[in-house]
């Protein structure tokens, strides 16, 4: 092992497009997706010790946590290609900033965290195709945070193709205080949703022009009516968000945190004057940040 501890930032995501494609024989649904991260960030801390596996999270401590069961995926690989002498264990210490059922991936990207701070302490035993193996039983989003920037998903969102970097864009991201159950959106949809699908080649081409605008007129999100039967708040937002002259306005995910494109950083913050003279106090700032894989695998 080459250190002991280390520290890492797991950003959110935003799905600048989501469609959902079917239901799958095995209760799942198929769909396409345009990840992209975003400058909100948890930080994670794994620090390696002697015997069990340690998750500090606030409420969400503990097995139930995704950076745990990256933790232990981890460990179970390693130790069946490399017996240690002794039980390894760890000590994970999330600092949530990332907001619960948000439809921004916050636990997927802790969790691609620990894999990647875990291939460094233990001298890079795993490739980026293996950790992805891994990756893809702790959450349909935690592959993509492997490398972040700008992806497509397929499948249930872990079948990744490398796309054109987004442009640098300003957003502002808004959560009301009601999150949405990622299994209840799914059920609304099959009962009330319109399955469709996206097209790489557009949104290929878009990446490459750069346009913010024409990037904002291509947003969609097969869930957003699903979502804002569960919380009708969310297209409050999203009308506020349009009426205050965002570039394009979208539900992230499952939901329920909304964002907006922004022409400068000084449109967001009087638009949050907005946000919170309605009762929509859940607020962030934030660009879009290019993807990182330097140094893990």
């Amino acid at each position: 092992m080459e250190s002991y501890t280390i520290k890492l930032l797991a950003p959110a995501k935003i799905n600048l497009a989501l469609a959902v494609k079917n239901k799958r024989a095995d209760g799942m649904h198929s769909l396409e997706t345009i990840f992209q991260t975003v400058s909100l960030y948890d930080r994670i801390e794994v620090a390696l010790r002697d015997g069990a596996i340690i998750c500090h999270c606030g409420e969400l401590s503990g097995e139930k946590n995704l950076a745990y069961q990256a933790a232990v995926l981890f460990l179970d690989k390693y130790q069946s290609l490399n017996p240690l002498n002794s039980k390894v264990g760890m000590e994970i210490t999330i600092e949530k900033k990332i907001p619960h059922q948000a439809g921004l991936a916050g636990g997927s990207s802790d969790a691609a965290a620990v894999l990647k701070a875990l291939n460094v302490l233990f001298a890079k035993p795993f490739s980026y195709h293996e950790l992805c193996q891994l990756a893809q039983q702790c959450g349909s989003d935690t592959a993509f945070f492997l490398k972040g920037g700008t992806q497509w998903g397929e499948g249930t969102g872990s079948e990744l193709t490398e796309l054109p970097s987004a442009p640098e864009m300003d957003l502002i991201i808004v959560k009301p205080e009601r999150g949405v159950d990622t299994a209840a959106a799914y059920r609304t949809f099959d009962e009330i949703g319109v399955c469709s699908n996206l097209c790489f080649n557009t949104w290929q081409r878009l990446l490459v022009k750069k346009d913010v605008r024409a990037i904002g007129e291509k947003l969609f999100n097969s869930l957003e009516i699903a979502a804002f039967k569960l919380v009708p708040e969310i297209k409050e937002i999203k009308n506020i968000l349009k009426e205050k002259g965002c570039q394009g306005v979208l539900m992230s995910g499952s939901g329920s945190a909304v964002f907006g494109l922004l022409q400068d950083v000084e449109q967001g913050k009087q638009i949050i004057d907005a946000l919170k003279a309605a009762g929509f106090l859940n607020n962030w700032l934030v660009r879009t940040i290019a993807g990182n894989s330097d140094n893990y695998f």
